[in-house]
């Protein structure tokens, strides 16, 4: 005989991340003998980000742009959030405006000498690097910061600017090591590949856990699935229903609580910012085979 048991939001642990369900059975316990517990089906929405201060700490970078005589450094933060490559290029550019660190051409647009962006022929991010000029020429400068006209002004000597990774985290998304993007400074464009493989979300697939189950088949004993997004992008629900289900022993002995949480592929809790959830496990007894 199968029974069942449903975890949703009322279930949450409130630990910061929304990844963890208590279920509390009536009464005091229940006595676990020789019995089997699989998943039936798990729906939650897509809503962990690939930029997470919490989970991942991976919010930082900084642009080194030239300026008269030496160079100044801008740092980037970004907010928590599921960023493209283009999107973190949109908050390269307004940093820059911010400094100040940009030019304006005769038709009004803004002129920013660096760009992030992906290249898919490559599998890699691409960072553009275009000198920045000594002189205005045709260009108009900004109203304040260090390009304009009361600022520390353009380079003496045509340089570019450069990627700096000071947080591994991030140059994880990118797929860049630590270190300054070219590593030195070039007076021509320079246009640079990642030189690991990116990993634009941090989380390409999740791992149930359950403290009441002993799966002797992994070192920590408690995973119970796995599974990924199956193409639901951000806001999306993800379902999870196999069509096989994975039966793992349940410990034997009393138990009051079931815990289950679900964590990444690098072994970090997953920081859902939806906390709407259903999951349903099913429990058997132990079936003997003579």
């Amino acid at each position: 005989m199968t029974s069942f048991i449903k975890l949703d939001s009322t279930n949450l642990v409130q630990n910061g991340y929304n990844n963890t369900w208590r279920y509390e059975f009536a009464g005091s316990s229940v006595n676990f003998v020789d019995t089997q517990m699989a998943i039936q089906s798990i729906s939650l929405y897509a809503s962990d980000f690939n930029i997470d201060s919490l989970a991942f700490g991976n919010t930082s970078f900084k642009i080194e742009v030239p300026t008269a005589g030496t160079t100044s450094t801008i740092s980037v933060t970004l907010s928590d959030g599921w960023y493209s490559y283009a999107d973190i290029n949109r908050n390269i550019q307004t940093a820059l405006v911010s400094a100040g660190a940009y030019l304006i051409d005769g038709s009004g647009n803004n002129v920013y000498f660096i760009q992030l962006e992906e290249n898919s022929t490559y599998y890699a991010c691409q960072v553009d690097c275009s000198p920045t000029p000594t002189a205005i020429g045709t260009y108009t400068r900004p109203a304040s910061g260090l390009y304009s006209a009361g600022g520390t002004g353009l380079p003496t000597t045509t340089r570019v600017p450069r990627l700096i990774i000071d947080n591994a985290a991030f140059g994880n998304v990118l797929g860049f090591t630590t270190g300054t993007y070219p590593t030195a400074s070039s007076t021509t464009a320079v246009s640079l590949l990642s030189n690991t493989i990116p990993q634009v979300h941090p989380t390409s697939s999740y791992i149930v856990r359950c403290d009441i189950i002993k799966n002797d088949y992994v070192v920590t004993g408690d995973i119970l699935a796995a599974f990924d997004r199956g193409g639901a992008s951000i806001g999306q629900i993800v379902r999870y229903q196999p069509s096989n289900y994975a039966w793992v022993a349940v410990h034997n002995g009393p138990r009051s609580t079931i815990t289950i949480r679900i964590y990444n592929h690098n072994d970090q809790p997953v920081h859902f910012r939806d906390n709407s959830v259903s999951i349903m496990l099913l429990f058997k007894p132990v079936t003997v085979i003579n």
